[in-house]
């Protein structure tokens, strides 16, 4: 039996690979597909900036004087993290395939900030928790991986992203650790600007049912300064419902889609992660230039009704990063970096 891990490793595997399924042939003259060209004992340098983020909502008793009520609360903990990735090319296959190394360095102090309030005892415990995860991973480290000429990235280990105590399955963690890496995985569409695509995902994830996914690209202009070179903007969102008894997941994920639930049990768990990816990729090449990329994690828990009340509250939950990806000027990047 594949461990939960690999199986979620598996489902986000294929979810990135169909953003390179082949489209139809286009006329001779037409624009091509984008590829990677790897040259051995190449270097890049890069600035990598993190934003790791907590919240928590929900109904909670306040008392003020003699008074106590339910009033919907908010915590929340963030921690930022900036550090330098230095890339080498380590040889290129007959197939134009490279083998990377990876060196991460450089790391600035990570910065907490929380919800500092009366009573917030409970955001200070996130930013507790966040602080002990980022501070663990912050240390420097040597990788190496596999990247193909449409630019995805295989063979990364675990140790190439923070541990973000998600639940599973680890769709947000297993997201960044690619998300991280200076690549972009290149679709087949042509590079043509203002090209936009968007493709629906049927997907299997453990322990869900009623799984919704689907992906949106597209081909933008790049930024007037950056020269030869093109923006890719990536969409990838999946929701489903998290069953409660998760041995039953294999006989809930057969059902088709007019046989899925239209309202949700009560008492039931909603679960949505959301990433976008803003790559600026050059036209020469195909590396990544620079990056803006985000992604949440969300849970929705339906609470039991309490007395009194006409309907039932919702507890939430959110795990959500930014990442930001520059390049080094002339091969040197400034100290610290945090922001």
């Amino acid at each position: 039996m594949i461990p939960t891990f690999y199986r979620c490793l598996l489902v986000l595997a294929s979810f990135w690979a169909l953003q390179a399924r082949p489209v139809p042939t286009l006329p001779a003259g037409q624009a091509k597909p984008l590829r990677r060209t790897f040259f051995a004992g190449e270097e890049s340098h890069y600035r990598v900036r993190l934003l790791v983020r907590r919240e928590q909502e929900g109904p909670e008793t306040v008392k003020t004087g003699a008074v106590t009520s339910v009033e919907t609360v908010q915590h929340w903990a963030e921690s930022r993290l900036s550090w330098i990735v230095s890339e080498r090319v380590l040889s290129v296959g007959p197939d134009g395939a490279a083998r990377i190394r990876e060196q991460l360095k450089g790391f600035a102090p990570p910065l907490q900030s929380h919800r500092a309030e009366a009573g917030e005892a409970q955001s200070a415990r996130l930013a507790a928790s966040l602080a002990d995860m980022v501070s663990e991973w912050a240390h420097g480290r040597t990788l190496e991986f596999h990247a193909g000429i449409n630019g995805s990235a295989s063979g990364i280990s675990a140790e190439g992203v923070p541990q973000l105590e998600e639940s599973a399955p680890p769709l947000l963690t297993l997201w960044l650790n690619h998300a991280l890496r200076p690549q972009a995985t290149l679709p087949e569409h042509p590079v043509r600007p203002g090209d936009s695509w968007q493709e629906p995902r049927r997907l299997q994830v453990a322990g869900w049912m009623g799984v919704h996914a689907g992906e949106t690209d597209e081909w933008q202009e790049a930024p007037p300064g950056d020269r030869g070179a093109i923006r890719l903007h990536v969409v990838q969102e999946i929701s489903g419902r998290v069953l409660a008894n998760p041995a039953g997941a294999s006989r809930s994920q057969d059902k088709d889609e007019d046989q899925r639930e239209t309202h949700p049990p009560t008492g039931s768990k909603m679960e949505s992660f959301r990433a976008e990816s803003l790559s600026t990729i050059a036209l020469d090449d195909g590396h990544v230039i620079a990056a803006s990329r985000s992604a949440r994690k969300e849970t929705v828990q339906e609470l039991p009704l309490v007395e009194g009340m006409a309907q039932p509250q919702h507890s939430r939950a959110t795990l959500s990063v930014q990442v930001e990806i520059e390049p080094c000027v002339e091969g040197k990047c400034e100290a610290g970096g945090n922001r």
